[in-house]
This record gives structure tokens, C-alpha cells and sequence, in this order.
């Protein structure tokens, strides 16, 4: 596959920079720094940093925005930002109601974050880290804590971003964030491999015809592999195994994200979400929310993951607050009408 860059070394610098120069009205870089930061941020709230590697576009640079992120700190591809780096954004962002970090559970984002937070505690600066931990195929629900983070990152922020613009207090939208954290899964499913950002080259082999669920978003080998037969066989597995895991009533609510991966068209997308959404309502699953989009893209890979979050009454009031990004729009109808 032919990848639309100049040079692999400067491919993250120059996504940044045309990603800011073409919305310079809301987003400045973060000075000798590989981040930067939303302008029009409401002031004296707390501010939310996320930060991780590069390579699944939007995640980061598509998720800093109104009732999203405040700053976001890029790693190269696939690697954790720097610590200097998030500890520069910290200090840019920082007001005496502390920062809350927010990256998917990998272990180079932990341990940089962890190390970030003790560092800047030390100068005043009072902070919390929550690390998304969503795929339950990484490891079994007894080790949820352990498990992976992916697309489910998406709907976690959502809901910390909206409690920080709500003007909560650190503890409260650290209190929040969890919650969202706990009660997030995600399950994908894999049909084609993706390609290195810097090359085009395959990242890894599938058979030919069979498809692959759980796989890491890098060829890690998944949880179960089979022949494609068609998208109501892809969607009722996504679905039972997702129910099963999280354990899902009758009598709760749910808000579902449908997300494409890099190759996988609009057209399959709503093709699959119909049977995804059928079977949901023939389990008795109540869906508060469902929607379509690509915000967590392995390069150029075939398939789409489905995230689910259990939503209780406070959950659902952040979770259904607008939000925007240029890449990153979560808005209902009634938010666009106008007298």
C-alpha cells in the first residue's frame, strides 16, 4: 500500500503541524514540545491530558475539543510519549484545580504517566492518572484492570471531559472517569491486516477468508478465529460475547460506538451496526445511545471494534452532553436546532 508521506521520520511532526495550521482558530502547539492544546478551553475547570502513541488516528490529535481533552501529548508511532513532554503540557495547562491524565493501559503510557505524576506532585501540582483498560479479550473480567485499552477510550473521555467543563472538582471527575472506566468494554473483530504507517508493508498475515476476534491492533494473536460467513454472524458474536462478559441485564442502559477501522467502508459499517442493534434489542437490552464512526483506526486494517457502557442515571447525564472536535463530534439532533 502507497502511504501519502514525505519522510517516515517526520511523520508525526508534520501530521501535527498541518492538523493545527489547518484549525489554527482552536488549537495551539504546546512550545519545543509534541503536543498541543485546545485555545478555547473554559477556564478554572480542571483541566484533562491524554497522551499515547501515534498511529491510530483520530485517537489524540481528534480527540482535544469542546467537552473533550483540554491537551494532548503524542508519542511516536506506536510508543508513549515522553515524559518531559506530558510534564511541558502539565505545566502549559495548570491551574491550582490539578490535571487529571487520561491514556489507554499500556505499559509504556503507564509507567510515563505514573512517573509523570509523582514529578510534578513534587512541585504542587496535584493530579490523577486513570489508564482505560476495555478490551476483554486481553485478560479475563476478574483482571479487568489488566486488560488493554482501545475504542472504549472514546466514551471514557467523553464523560471526564464533560464533568471537567461542568466545573467538577479533580476528585469528583477522577470519581467519574472511573466509573466510566469500569463499566466500558470493547470486543473487535479483525478481517485484513493493517500496514506499517512509515512503509505500507503488512504488519501481519491473515488467512485468507477468515476473519479474527480480538486480534491487537499490531497482529497480537486474538481470542477466536473463523471462517467469514456474513455480517449477522459477525454482529451476533460481538454481542453475545459482549454481554456475556459484562454481564448485562435486562433492566440496564447502554450506550454502543460502532468503530470503523481504517479499510472497512461506511457502507459495511451500517450494514453491521443494523444487525448489532437487532441483536441487542432481541437479548431485551435497553440502548439509551448507539453510533457510528472511525476514531480508533489501526492503519489501513480491515474490520471494526464495538464498544459498550453501562450507564446508570449519573453517567448518562455527562455521556449525553454535547461535544466537538473536527474529528470528534458527539451532538444531538437538539443541539444543532436552532429558533
Amino acid at each position: 500500500m502507497i502511504k501519502i508521506i514525505n519522510e517516515p521520520d517526520n511523520m508525526i511532526s508534520e501530521m501535527l503541524e498541518g492538523y493545527l495550521k489547518i484549525y489554527d482558530e482552536l488549537f495551539e502547539k504546546v512550545p519545543e514540545t509534541m503536543a498541543f492544546t485546545y485555545k478555547k478551553h473554559k477556564p478554572n475547570t480542571v483541566p484533562i491530558i491524554i497522551g499515547g502513541g501515534s498511529g491510530l488516528e483520530p485517537w489524540l490529535i481528534g480527540y482535544v475539543g469542546h467537552g473533550l481533552a483540554t491537551g494532548a501529548v503524542l508519542g511516536n508511532v506506536f510508543t508513549a510519549p515522553p515524559a518531559k513532554s506530558i510534564i511541558n503540557t502539565a505545566k502549559n495547562l495548570y491551574n491550582d484545580r490539578g490535571v487529571l491524565f487520561l491514556a489507554t493501559n499500556h505499559m509504556g503510557d503507564v509507567l510515563n504517566f505514573g512517573l509523570v505524576k509523582d514529578l510534578i506532585e513534587l512541585e504542587g501540582i496535584e493530579s490523577e492518572c486513570i489508564f482505560v483498560a476495555d478490551d476483554i479479550s486481553s485478560e479475563k473480567l476478574e483482571k479487568k484492570s489488566e486488560r488493554r485499552g482501545v475504542a472504549g477510550i472514546a466514551l471514557v473521555l467523553k464523560i471526564a471531559g464533560s464533568a471537567s467543563y461542568e466545573g467538577l472538582s479533580l476528585e469528583e471527575i477522577y470519581r467519574i472517569t472511573n466509573k466510566a472506566n469500569n463499566n466500558t468494554y470493547t470486543l473487535s473483530v479483525t478481517t485484513s491486516p493493517g500496514y506499517f504507517p512509515s512503509s505500507g508493508r503488512p504488519m501481519f498475515e491473515m488467512e485468507e477468508g477468515f476473519i479474527e476476534y480480538g486480534m491487537g491492533f499490531n497482529g497480537e494473536p486474538g481470542i477466536k478465529k473463523e471462517k467469514f460467513l456474513n455480517a449477522h454472524q459477525v454482529a451476533n458474536n460481538l454481542v453475545h460475547t459482549l454481554i456475556e462478559d459484562a454481564k448485562i441485564s435486562s433492566d440496564e442502559e447502554i450506550g454502543i460506538m460502532i468503530n470503523g477501522f481504517g479499510n472497512t467502508s461506511i457502507l459495511e459499517l451500517c450494514i453491521i451496526g443494523n444487525d448489532i442493534y437487532n441483536s441487542f434489542l432481541e437479548k431485551n437490552i435497553k440502548i439509551h445511545d448507539i453510533f457510528i464512526d472511525q476514531l480508533f483506526c489501526p492503519q489501513g486494517t480491515g474490520g471494526l471494534s464495538l464498544s459498550i457502557i453501562q450507564l446508570d442515571e449519573e453517567l448518562k447525564k455527562y455521556y449525553d452532553k454535547p461535544a466537538y472536535s473536527p474529528l470528534y463530534k458527539k451532538l444531538k439532533i437538539g443541539d444543532l436546532l436552532c429558533e
